[in-house]
């Protein structure tokens, strides 16, 4: 029985999360970055919810996560400074410099997470991203825009 309730409450939480991220992407009045804060209230409360994170660890995490999320976009800044695409050799650095900052991280998502929810990580930043695409994709669809190609070798 709990589990079932439990099950439910799970799928009427990603309903509920699928229908506030298909807004995302309507029009938003000029000047303002309100798309870029909705999208990260939900990124917060994918990964809250995805990593079943108890109110101790969810304190301990998000100021690490939120440092690694920073480093990250300075990294892809250094890397991406002009409309120029990378050269092989820059693109390998580039994902060279990103694996060593996971690997930084890792230990630290490690320590305030445990072993178990850290593994899980990055797999749940990759599926909150695809529903991010899949939105855009469909809400482009409806527009009849074509969605934006795939592929490449272009920071994610």
């Amino acid at each position: 029985m709990k589990k079932s309730i439990l099950n439910m409450k799970t799928l009427l939480m990603a309903s509920a999360m699928m229908m506030v991220m298909s807004g995302l992407f309507a029009q938003q009045p000029e000047g303002g970055n309100d798309k870029a804060d909705r999208i990260e209230s939900l990124r917060v409360a994918f990964i809250s919810q995805e990593l079943n994170l108890n109110p101790a660890e969810a304190q301990k995490f998000w100021p690490v996560y939120n440092q690694y999320r920073s480093d990250m976009g300075s990294l892809r800044k250094n890397f991406h400074t002009g409309s120029e695409p990378l050269s092989a050799t820059e693109q390998l650095d580039f994902e060279q410099k990103k694996l060593d900052l996971k690997k930084k991280y890792q230990i630290q998502f490690e320590s305030t997470l445990g072993k178990e929810k850290c593994n899980l990580l990055y797999g749940v930043e990759n599926k909150f991203q695809q529903r991010l695409r899949e939105l855009r994709d469909q809400r482009q669809q409806q527009k009849g825009d074509r969605p934006a190609p795939r592929g490449g070798m272009g920071p994610r």
